[in-house]
């Protein structure tokens, strides 16, 4: 009997594996179906009248892009905007809500890169792996940052910093006070160079460092949003660099240059150093001497590529808000003089500052928050693009979309921050304390989104505190005085065709502070001539 229904039940059950296999794909098939067709029906995001053939082209702005898809946005009732150009769709997100309901919690679609033709096709500078497109190569150069510059290991950049800020930038300041900006570019760089290459930094005038500026240029003018039309229409590639309009393919070859020069020089010297067993510390000889035996990847290639974004994105950007900072100070005496107020209270008019009283001073963490609001380094990020069609409210966002979040419209959100368009570090402070209501632009927009946000942001503030620390310890910032003795009123103004938001030369004064022995604090540094 037991022979008998033992088939029958086994049938039965496969029948109804069957048809549950039928019924799932149908249902799949029919889901697939609906999101189909709702993608397809849905509308876009509100944008700016388009045209045939060029659809959007006219109204993309080519300077101060930042401000222009702020305002363009407040015209359209919209924070999150649509443009079309050539068959390129763009996405302009306003609002740090979208951008995080986008490139944090869907990541998954939106952490690739759109690909840049100036840069990658007709400069071939292709491997910068914050521009690299989401995939296994951009993991593994990543991968190889955070290994080396965790936050577990900032103590040990710290002191190298210490190194570089009391050696270098406080003994210029003091001694060559007219070029007070180009040391603190050269103190950043110095830094960025040493904890990179391992590399010795003259401690003025270091030739690495004049030409690495070069490049950081090269890169920051090649990588600005919609500043060169070959990025929009990639056919242009093809022009021949003699035909008129094509000045944009002899700045290529000639950038080009300048970078790769910069890229391999300063890696070859690494190279021999560790050869000879002198190399210094540094991300370069650490990584090689870790992972030399991974048979996985070419090392040697991604560590020299790795190291080169490394190099040019710690500097500029920092370089960026340290002189947004003194630009700040002078601009806002009132600010400056409350913020060393609070340092001599904390720290005294006899020693140095250090990393252990940063806890205590909040005015001073309060002013850098307002820098990093007041003046996005990046204020338009670095752009993503999506790799799958997406709907978020009721908006289609297609598949291959550029998108663009607007750092600079969300710190300058007068919702959310009063008075935007003024430095007013009393924002971020309740009863003497950082207030933790206020959105912080240090994981607000300052660095990014999503699995692109910015990896060395930890590096980048510690940075930022010990070089305005110091400064406001030992330095008065001041304006300087015109030919009838009155100071110059100085309007700040922002470079605006370039990816960061560097400001543009202004002339001030630093003088030694009433009170503060310069000489006696800086005697043990003074006669450093390298780093």
């Amino acid at each position: 009997m037991r022979r008998l229904w033992m088939p029958s039940l086994i049938a039965a059950m496969a029948l109804l594996h069957i048809q549950d296999i039928v019924i799932f794909s149908v249902c799949l098939i029919i889901h697939l179906g609906f999101r189909r067709r709702r993608l397809y029906t849905a509308p876009l995001p509100p944008g700016p009248r388009s045209w045939p053939i060029i659809g959007h082209a006219l109204s993309i702005p080519m300077t101060f892009m930042a401000k222009a898809y702020k305002e363009m946005g407040e015209r359209l009732g919209s924070k999150i905007l649509y443009l079309e150009a050539l068959g390129q769709s763009i996405l302009v997100i306003n609002d740090a809500r979208i951008a995080k309901d986008l490139l944090d919690k869907r990541s998954a679609m939106y952490s690739s890169r759109p690909h840049m033709n100036m840069l990658m096709d007709v400069m071939g500078i292709d491997y910068l792996f914050a521009a690299l497109p989401y995939g296994e190569e951009w993991r593994n150069c990543r991968r190889l940052f955070q290994q080396y510059f965790a936050p577990s290991f900032l103590p040990r950049d710290q002191d190298k910093m210490m190194d570089f800020v009391r050696k270098g930038l406080l003994p210029n300041m003091y001694q060559f006070p007219e070029d007070s900006v180009r040391h603190v570019q050269d103190c950043i760089g110095g830094f960025a160079t040493s904890a990179t290459y391992g590399l010795s930094i003259k401690k003025i005038h270091d030739p690495t460092l004049e030409f690495a500026e070069k490049a950081h240029y090269a890169l920051c003018e090649a990588t600005a949003p919609g500043r060169f039309l070959v990025d929009i229409m990639p056919s242009l590639r093809y022009v021949p660099e003699w035909m008129p309009g094509a000045e944009f393919k002899r700045l290529a070859q000639k950038w080009s240059s300048i970078i790769l020069q910069v890229r391999d020089e300063t890696f070859r010297r690494t190279m021999i150093a560790i050869k000879d067993g002198t190399a210094s510390q540094s991300f370069v000889s650490e990584t090689l001497a870790r992972d030399r035996d991974r048979a996985d990847f070419k090392l040697e290639s991604c560590v020299n590529l790795t190291a080169a974004q490394i190099y040019g994105a710690s500097s500029e950007t920092t370089s960026t808000a340290a002189v947004t900072f003194i630009l700040a100070m002078l601009k806002y005496p009132q600010v400056q003089k409350t913020a060393q107020q609070e340092l001599d209270s904390v720290i005294g008019r006899h020693r140095l500052p250090e990393f252990s009283d940063r806890h205590d001073l909040s005015y001073l963490s309060a002013i850098l928050k307002e820098v990093l609001r007041w003046n996005p380094t990046l204020p338009l990020g670095i752009p993503h693009r999506t790799t799958e069609e997406d709907i978020y409210e009721g908006y289609r966002i297609p598949k291959g979309t550029i998108v663009i979040a607007n750092a600079y419209a969300m710190l300058q959100e007068a919702e959310i921050y009063d008075n935007p368009t003024e430095f007013i570090p009393e924002r971020f402070l309740k009863d003497g304390k950082i207030n933790l209501d206020v959105p912080d632009p240090e994981d607000f927009a300052a660095f990014g989104f999503g699995r692109r946000a910015c990896p060395g942001a930890h590096i980048a503030l510690a940075k930022l505190y010990i070089i305005a620390a110091s400064v406001l310890s030992l330095f008065d910032i001041s304006p300087k005085l015109d030919t009838n003795g009155s100071p110059i009123n100085i309007v700040p103004q922002f470079k605006g065709d370039a990816l960061t938001s560097a400001p543009l030369p202004f002339p001030c004064k630093i003088t030694p502070r009433q009170g503060v022995d310069i000489e006696k604090l800086l005697k043990e540094y003074m006669n450093f001539e390298s780093i």
